[in-house]
Formats: C-alpha cells, structure tokens, sequence
C-alpha cells in the first residue's frame, strides 16, 4: 500500500541537516518537517474522513451551545438601547452565532478534505494539507495506550488516540470535530472513516490486551 505520506512528498527531497524540504516544481525549500517522519515505514492502513458525514457523537452537544450564543447575542443587542462597549460583544456574540449555525459545517466539510490518515508498521500518522504546505503529526504505536472510538451503524466512525482520558476531556470532545480554530490539531483522532469497525478490529487483533479499547 503507497503511503499518503510518501504520495504527497514523492517530487520533493529532504535535507536532514536543516530538516527542509525541496520542491521539485518550484525549486525552492519550503517546509520544515519533523525528522521523526518515517517515509520508509510500510502502511499497514490508510483512509480519509467521509465527506458525507459532518456531525460525531460529541458534537451534537455544540448545536444547542450555537443557539444559546446567537440567543444571547440578540438578546443584549435588544437590552442595550445605547451602543457601548457591551453592545459590541453582544454583536460579536451575534455574529459567531450565526457562523456557528450556517456557516460552519461548509467550513469543516473544506478543512476535512485537506486531511488524511494512515497506520504504519511504527506509527499512527495524520498528514494536513494547507496550500503548499504539508503538516505530517506521528504518534508511536509503542504509546499506544488507549483507543476510544464512537462507531454508526453503517460502520462509519471516529477513533480517538489516547484520548480522552477522563471527564474533564468532554470539552475538548465537544469542540474536537466542530471546525473551529485547531481543537482537531490538539488531539489524534480519525473522524469520520468508512469501516470504522474493521479498523478497530484490526487493531485489536494486533495489540490484543496491551491496549484499552472503549466504545464511547
């Protein structure tokens, strides 16, 4: 199986003095990149998240927390007769309320689609393609400690890395998948992936009770 990593860097070479990467087509080195990338590591499983679903279990509990900020925004615009500074964030308030409910998930659907997933023989990977750019995040399968994963029942789900690792996470749970800012980059996570459950399966069978795996 090709790595997406290799697959993405395949007309670029890396200076390992300077950790720089050299494009091919522009001729210049543009990227720094961690020297822990494994490009010779073979993928044992690679896939992307499935554009056709937006929402994880979590994240349902977002929806309400967007009605409640645009609520509140209108709210004080109508209580403050006079524009203050107060007005001001209320109308702040409006308006990430009104992203929040129409605009975001158009925003997460593009984010998505610069995002995919492997599983090497040493670790799990998480490439982000912005541009030109190509951020690689690793996480070695020797720390590998927990799996929680959330799955449909069309076998489409989300798999969390070491994570979460208690209740003060859920907060995290939330915003992980929500689009905004980088809660997504904080974690390792695989959203949305088609056979979800063969992938846990998978890694069951390979780590066997080494790992915990929950169903969340």
């Amino acid at each position: 199986m090709k790595s997406n990593v290799r697959a993405k860097l395949e007309t670029m070479y890396i200076d390992r003095a300077t950790k720089n990467v050299y494009d091919a087509e522009t001729g210049e080195m543009r990227k720094e990149i961690d020297e822990s990338v494994k490009l010779n590591s073979a993928t044992v499983w690679s896939g992307e998240p499935n554009p056709k679903y937006k929402w994880t279990k979590y994240e349902w509990l977002f929806l309400p927390l967007s009605w409640f900020i645009l609520f509140g925004g209108i709210f004080w615009m109508i209580a403050l007769k006079e524009v203050t500074y107060l007005y001001i964030f209320a109308v702040l308030l409006l308006l990430i309320g009104i992203y929040c409910i129409f605009f975001r998930n158009h925003h997460k659907k593009k984010k998505r689609m610069k995002y995919s997933y492997e599983i090497t023989e040493t670790d799990i990977t998480i490439i982000l393609t912005k541009g030109r750019n190509v951020k690689v995040r690793q996480l070695p399968l020797e720390n590998l400690k927990y799996v929680g994963y959330s799955l449909r029942k069309n076998s489409v789900g989300t798999l969390y890395f070491n994570f979460p690792n208690n209740y003060k996470d859920l907060f995290t749970l939330i915003f992980a998948n929500s689009g905004l800012l980088k809660f997504d980059e904080q974690i390792f996570a695989f959203f949305e992936i088609s056979d979800a459950d063969d992938l846990v399966e998978q890694l069951k069978a390979r780590f066997g009770d080494t790992v915990i795996f929950e169903k969340l």
